[in-house]
């Protein structure tokens, strides 16, 4: 560095402020023995002695191009620039301003005022009043790409991220849309903020307007190659003929591709994408489709379902109680169904209460009887309450072993020692519906094991259960229905086996595989 250059950097930093305007200008341009580091002229020119004068801001506005401008987070001081008369400043100020949506008579504003010191300025005014809103933009910043004014495509791309941050699609979405106007292809930068935008539409339902679907699928593309998944996972539903939101496929793809496609999904359900699960399992599950396949379907739904998506534990569970000839395959297909239904499944709750045998009378009504008759007989009590419960037969609810049946999801009734039969003493599995039913079974197993603990038999056996109960209800005025199910052995038969029980609630079960 020559020596006058080092005594201008002595005065700058001994307060001269005509020194430090001019260290200031050189570093932002890299000029006369100053090597261009435009942080530190930034500096020089936002120290608190010179910060409010009009040629600092002048200076920072007009020696750097806007997109670096914007990076250093320079608008303010462009736009007081602007407001001190500098004609470059307002080109550039309002060039910023039309990246906007809705700002455009502001930016019209600003390049009316800078026409007559701007060739450039009076070019973009012609501009803004003759194309529509969306044309406006892509051709002014071609027009100052053109010039050797300004990189138009990083102007573009700062303010898409920006409007990324903020959550504005309508602006992400104009100011990709210019970016594409200037690329023959996408850019690595480009690529990611399109497949950003395109996320954000799906998210808040809106649509890409006129975006070019090459371009989209093109940014699609590039990003999945980087390992980008939210690319990898939109391409592959595109490919798939699955719409992403309200976004058709054919927004995002130019035609369909079906292998790669189901290739797509399944490597962005690997890398943590589990929605990519379903869509795997509804393509595999269609037989008109070309890559069906029932087994790898099957593996994909149990996919899905141990991510916890509700809509794969519903179907899971119905498929699996359909086909189950067993109380153990029962007891699997109750417990996805009931994890569905604790995510707010409809369907899956349908599927649960179809396998509970209704009782009559009111539930106030019942737990007031209860109540009174917990005072003399708590373990009678505790039997009624499981039996309104879960719908149990008067002979289930007094032969139940509460503890041993107890299961997290509900109640496993039997085998039953008290039937002669195998077929119908057989057990059954019975789904809690309600938190209270839970909460009722746990006391219930609390108070039998703490008997059994005791080494007591305070209810003795079967018949002097059944004598008891009779009289207790003879003597509270309590009708059986209220709290004992009926139903005949062949209905009791059907909720052993899934065929069976597939045949009785083929329409709910219907439902629930279609929804």
């Amino acid at each position: 560095m020559r020596r006058q250059d080092i005594q201008l950097r002595a005065l700058a930093r001994n307060g001269d402020i005509g020194a430090r305007l001019e260290v200031g200008r050189r570093y932002l341009l890299g000029i006369e023995g100053f090597s261009q580091h435009s942080s530190t002229g930034i500096d020089y020119l936002t120290h608190p002695s010179v910060c409010d004068l009009p040629g600092a801001r002048i200076l920072i506005a007009e020696c750097l191009p806007l997109d670096e401008l914007l990076l250093l987070g320079q608008q303010e001081s462009l736009r007081k620039a602007a407001l001190s008369g500098s004609a470059l400043a307002q080109l550039k100020f309002g060039t910023y301003l039309l990246t906007h949506t809705g700002r455009e008579t502001e930016a019209a504003a600003y390049y009316a005022h800078a026409a007559a010191g701007e060739a450039c300025a009076a070019r973009a005014l012609a501009i803004c009043e003759s194309v529509s809103d969306s044309e406006r933009l892509p051709k002014i910043l071609r027009l100052l790409t053109d010039d050797k004014k300004e990189n138009g495509c990083a102007i573009a791309e700062f303010a898409a991220r920006e409007a990324q941050t903020e959550g504005d699609l309508p602006r992400m979405r104009l100011c990709v849309h210019a970016a594409i106007g200037l690329l023959p292809k996408p850019t690595s930068a480009i690529s990611k903020l399109v497949v950003a935008m395109v996320r954000m539409a799906e998210r808040t339902g809106e649509s890409l307007q006129d975006m070019p679907v090459e371009f989209v699928q093109a940014s699609l593309e590039m990003q999945n190659g980087q390992g980008n998944p939210d690319a990898t996972y939109t391409l592959g539903r595109a490919l798939s003929g699955i719409a992403c939101g309200c976004l058709q496929p054919s927004s995002l793809a130019e035609s369909p591709n079906l292998r790669k496609g189901t290739a797509l999904l399944l490597r962005a359900a690997d890398a943590g994408r589990d929605e990519a699960w379903l869509h795997l399992y509804k393509l595999n599950s269609d037989h008109r489709c070309s890559v069906a396949n029932p087994q790898m379907a099957r593996f994909f739904l149990e996919k899905a379902a141990e991510r916890g998506q509700a809509e794969a534990q519903r179907k899971l569970g119905a498929l699996m109680l359909r086909e189950a000839g067993s109380i153990t395959e029962s007891e699997q297909a109750i417990c996805w169904l009931y994890r569905a239904a604790r995510e707010g499944d409809l369907h899956a709750k349908q599927l649960l209460n179809s396998l509970v045998l209704p009782v009559s009378g009111s539930d106030q009504e019942a737990k007031v009887a209860v109540e009174e008759l917990d005072r003399s007989d708590p373990w009678l009590a505790t039997r009624l309450r499981l039996a309104r419960h879960f719908g149990l037969t008067k002979l289930e609810a007094l032969a139940v072993d509460p503890a041993e049946g107890k299961r997290p999801w509900g109640l496993v009734v039997g085998p039953n020692p008290f039937i002669v039969q195998i077929r119908l003493a057989a057990p059954r599995a019975i789904p809690a519906l309600s938190d209270e039913a839970l909460a009722d079974l746990e006391r219930a197993v609390t108070l039998f094991g703490r008997s059994q603990r005791s080494g007591g038999d305070s209810e003795g056996d079967l018949r002097r259960r059944s004598l008891n109960q009779r009289r207790a209800f003879e003597r509270h005025n309590l009708q059986e229905s209220m709290f004992f199910a009926t139903a005949k052995s062949t209905v009791l038969d059907s909720f052993r086996v899934g065929p069976k029980w597939a045949f009785r609630a083929r329409h709910t079960l219907h439902l629930a595989l279609a929804a």
